[in-house]
């Protein structure tokens, strides 16, 4: 039976466990959703600036670092189904948007998947976490909107299959843009080399967008810059991974 972080299970949940499966997507404590010990380091999460040794790289925040259970639900809320990660990967996003454009109005343009991953999937898991996250942002009274304006325009391969310099390749000019007005924040649900959100603000500028910056769930923090804290946590560019 899964870890508890040494706290009580009760028996609903171990009864979740044993007859249906059922455990937090981010630990594998048996319960019908998110354990309190995996929600409560979520909400320890802290925004941060995201830094990529690459000339030009668009201005990047993230809710907090890509390590532990952050890692496991986003991998399980695009790869396992697990939509009930949904609203806690959501408000890290929000978060994230706010912390990038603390106010005014904004729009969100969500990092597009593929269409195989979508059909496989069943829904575009960083749609649903951008509209999730607008719909934060709203009920604090931010104007914001989603608008899925990106669009690839050739086939792509694995990006987690690649190696770092083959992923900046493998999505240069991969994208295209509809023209959009006002601020614009790219958004997806990790960065790690960067390249998909520098090729995502390149399209964008590309049709137009004047004011085009990005931000994440979380974000990996690479072995060179763990180092260097002075402006924060980082990760570094093409030539660091």
């Amino acid at each position: 039976m899964p870890a508890a972080h040494g706290r009580g299970v009760s028996w609903m949940d171990v009864a979740a466990d044993l007859l249906l499966g059922a455990s937090c997507p981010g630990c594998g404590t048996p319960g019908w959703a998110i354990c309190l010990p995996c929600r409560e380091t979520l909400a320890a999460g802290s925004p941060f600036e995201v830094v990529r040794r690459v000339d030009a790289f668009p201005g990047v925040s993230a809710g907090m670092v890509y390590a532990g259970p952050v890692r496991r639900l986003v991998a399980a809320h695009k790869e396992r189904h697990a939509r009930v990660a949904t609203p806690a990967l959501a408000a890290l996003l929000a978060q994230a948007v706010c912390h990038r454009r603390p106010e005014g109005p904004v729009t969100l343009v969500p990092v597009p998947s593929t269409r195989r991953a979508v059909r496989q999937r069943g829904y575009d898991s960083v749609r649903l976490l951008a509209e999730c996250a607008a719909s934060r942002m709203a009920a604090a009274g931010r104007s914001v909107q989603v608008v899925p304006a990106l669009r690839h325009v050739r086939r792509l391969d694995d990006q987690a299959s690649l190696d770092t310099a083959a992923r900046w390749a493998n999505l240069q000019g991969a994208m295209a843009a509809e023209r959009l007005y006002g601020p614009v924040v790219v958004v997806d649900d990790v960065c790690t080399t960067g390249a998909t959100l520098y090729e995502a603000c390149r399209a964008l500028r590309a049709a137009g967008v004047e004011m085009c910056e990005a931000s994440t769930v979380s974000a990996t923090v690479l072995r060179r810059d763990r180092t260097d804290r002075s402006a924060g946590p980082a990760a570094a560019g093409p030539a660091d991974a």
